[in-house]
């Protein structure tokens, strides 16, 4: 069997080596731009994170739970993992275990609670867990206004250089006479309304084979609107995020310091990276399209955080690059994995989880190519599906208003003392229950990460002015 492999991110390259591992007898070609313009990894830390993203919904919420569980799938496997890509690629691929996060007052309420659901979610999971005093973790020295009061430190949630880990999977392909490469971006797929028929690049070149694994991150919408297929996805956005390395020589960290989620985004992580250099991340705008370059605002509030709120020290830091990466975000906030078509698998939709997950997706992907019908650890993530209806209206737009305040707090919101605060949550609450009734979601609600999209008519209804 030969597969068509369309994209060289995480996802594509690590199913196309458990494709090539699992059955001896077939064959990739990977089609993807060699620059990974907007790879969602290589703008990364790249965390291996499960607990440390848990939220207040993570739990309670059956979908959520659902990305939780699934999520928990690949924690136990980056160990033995990075061993056998360091074996097999020869490349020393940087990466290391133990997170740190902690709970400082630099935003509101939410982020002591979110902390809260961590710990709660550690010990209900028996995950080994240590709770730290914030003063006691190597080279964290905040700024006295951001410091944290509480942390607790997880020795199996790590961190990789993802142009180590990226470039060791590359190398395996590379190094398998049962693989090639196509330097050029996929832009449609042709289909006998049965099974896809051919990929058609950007040169106009086609590629055919007998199968296809669609996994190009977040342009995956894009190469389905150029398409006819007989099937429907949930679209995908973009997740436009950036991250800045800097040089902090002896600051910089001994293992990954993280706040919890918050404000819609990951909060502040830094993660060391080839001894010498601190990455830190990272920022978060669901977008319908691509941007190429970071925003101003963007790098300016990463470099305050990593100065404020991990070591004041980083002042002296020496400022490397931004990169900026495209996170594959659904309308429906859920993964796309499995079969979508007879010879047409499909891997996107994983937000910030993609690479944490690409060994028990890999695995499942090569599962499917090996003739099995289904893969349970899938299928509440069927591609093929209208978009779920994974929340509540009231849930949503609770979660909208503690979102939206606590980024307000975050980029430097200060009421005033009087009735400021409450004024401006219900302004929020009025906002977001108006659009609600705007796009007749009454017995449903938006995902908060959705807002916007829906806002200004690019999910759900017509547009209003921006």
């Amino acid at each position: 069997m030969k597969i068509v492999v369309i994209g060289n991110g995480v996802l594509a390259l690590s199913g196309a080596r458990e494709i090539l591992r699992r059955n001896p007898e077939s064959s990739v070609v990977v089609v993807g731009p060699q620059q990974r313009d907007g790879c969602a990894s290589l703008a990364a830390a790249a965390m291996f994170n499960s607990f440390a993203e848990v939220d207040e919904r993570s739990l309670s919420n059956a979908a959520e739970k659902e990305k939780f569980e699934f999520n928990r799938l690949s924690a136990g496997r980056w160990s033995g993992y990075l061993d056998g890509l360091r074996e097999e690629s020869g490349i020393p691929v940087d990466a290391d275990f133990g997170t740190f996060v902690v709970n400082n007052h630099v935003s509101d309420s939410l982020e002591d609670r979110t902390f809260d659901a961590i710990v709660s979610a550690l010990v209900q999971y028996d995950e080994p867990h240590q709770l730290i005093r914030p003063e006691e973790i190597p080279n964290y020295s905040p700024n006295s206004w951001a410091r944290a009061s509480r942390g607790v430190y997880i020795p199996n949630e790590g961190f990789a250089n993802p142009d180590h880990l990226l470039g060791a999977l590359e190398k395996t392909l590379r190094d398998n006479p049962r693989a090639a490469f196509v330097d050029a971006k996929v832009c449609s797929l042709r289909s006998d309304h049965t099974s896809v028929t051919g990929a058609v690049d950007s040169n106009g070149t086609i590629h055919t084979g007998d199968a296809y694994y669609l996994a190009p991150g977040a342009s995956f919408s894009e190469i389905i609107g150029a398409s006819e297929l007989p099937v429907r996805f949930p679209r995908i956005f973009f997740g436009i995020g950036c991250g800045v390395l800097l040089k902090t020589g002896a600051q910089t960290l001994e293992k990954c310091i993280r706040t919890p989620n918050r404000g819609l985004a990951c909060g502040i992580y830094c993660a060391p990276r080839n001894g010498d250099h601190s990455f830190v991340g990272a920022s978060n705008l669901i977008s319908p399209e691509p941007s190429e370059h970071a925003r101003a605002t963007s790098v300016l509030s990463l470099i305050e955080a990593a100065i404020d709120q991990v070591n004041r020290d980083f002042y002296r830091a020496e400022f490397v690059t931004v990169k900026v990466g495209w996170r594959p975000t659904s309308e429906d906030t859920m993964p796309l994995l499995g079969r979508a078509m007879e010879n047409l698998v499909v891997a996107t939709g994983t937000k910030r989880d993609g690479l944490h997950c690409s060994p028990i997706i890999g695995e499942g992907v090569a599962k499917l190519f090996d003739g099995a019908t289904s893969v349970a650890e899938f299928e509440p993530f069927d591609p093929v599906r209208e978009p779920r209806r994974v929340i509540s209206r009231d849930e949503a737009i609770e979660a909208a208003v503690s979102h939206k305040v606590n980024a307000a707090f975050q980029h430097g919101f200060r009421p005033s003392r009087d009735r400021m605060l409450d004024n401006f949550k219900k302004q929020i609450y009025d906002d977001i229950s108006a659009l609600h009734d705007r796009v007749g979601a009454y017995d449903w609600g938006i995902p908060p990460e959705m807002i916007e999209m829906f806002r200004y008519g690019h999910l759900g209804g017509p547009a209003t002015s921006s």
